[in-house]
């Protein structure tokens, strides 16, 4: 009897363990830690002209590559038409020079109906591009860095008291510190846990801040922000910005 007790002691060991081993090799691995304080930024997807045109809605970033066909110069910008084997698309980027003939490569944000007072016209798909490279040319404008996001003609009438955003930048090292008004349009907006990070365009320039989520802020508003000026701001992870507003109140 006492033999047969230890089988079963013994058996029941056995199979406690396959059961507890089973558990462990099923069970998922720890989820990596991501700093949810950081803008996300989206992963490009390459696609042709034709897919772009087909479904604009299709990603939030892409990328795509096509031959200068022309190109048409503003006040700060570039527009290019650009073609592949499969369409042609208007591309939009900050100023640049390219011949016709060039091959690039744009990647950024589709934009449907977008009116360009300046030109006069509205194009029914633009590409708005964040990094533009080819031929001689290569300008970036990474959501990693103190760069800018192409965004078309804006041009805001500030309020009194304000400062206009080319002056914050000029004059970054003297208002360190200091509370600011800023009238712009927000023309980017990536929504986090607890705040926004904006980019704001007044027409002179543009300038990255961040924004409370107890305010109602979303791409395309008209505001005016009142913050304080940071300078030599590094959040870790490549994102450093050279000026950075943050924001404690919005108009």
């Amino acid at each position: 009897m006492n033999k047969m007790i230890k089988i079963i002691i013994t058996l029941a060991i056995v199979m406690t363990g396959l059961v507890i081993s089973g558990c462990t090799d099923s069970e998922p691995a720890p989820q990596q830690q991501f700093n949810h304080n950081l803008p996300v930024v989206p992963v490009a997807v390459d696609v042709t002209i034709g897919e772009a045109l087909a479904d604009p809605y299709a990603h939030e970033t892409i990328r795509v590559t096509g031959i200068v066909n022309q190109t048409i110069n503003v006040t700060g910008y570039t527009y290019m038409e650009i073609t592949d084997s499969t369409g042609s698309l208007w591309v939009a980027g900050y100023s640049t020079q390219l011949d016709n003939g060039t091959e690039i490569t744009a990647t950024g944000n589709l934009n449907i109906e977008f009116t360009s007072p300046t030109m006069g016209r509205t194009f029914d798909i633009i590409l708005f591009a964040d990094s533009i490279s080819g031929g001689n040319t290569s300008v970036s404008n990474s959501p990693h860095g103190s760069g800018t996001i192409m965004t078309g003609d804006i041009n805001v009438t500030p309020v009194d008291g304000s400062t206009r955003i080319e002056d914050i930048k000029s004059m970054s090292a003297q208002l360190d510190g200091q509370v600011v008004k800023v009238s712009a349009e927000v023309v980017k907006n990536v929504v986090l846990i607890d705040e926004y990070f904006l980019t704001l365009d007044d027409g002179t320039g543009q300038l990255k801040a961040r924004c409370p989520n107890t305010f109602n802020v979303s791409q395309g508003d008209s505001v005016v922000v009142t913050g304080s000026v940071m300078t030599d701001v590094d959040l870790g992870s490549g994102y450093y910005y050279e000026v950075l507003l943050q924001i404690t109140d919005v108009e």
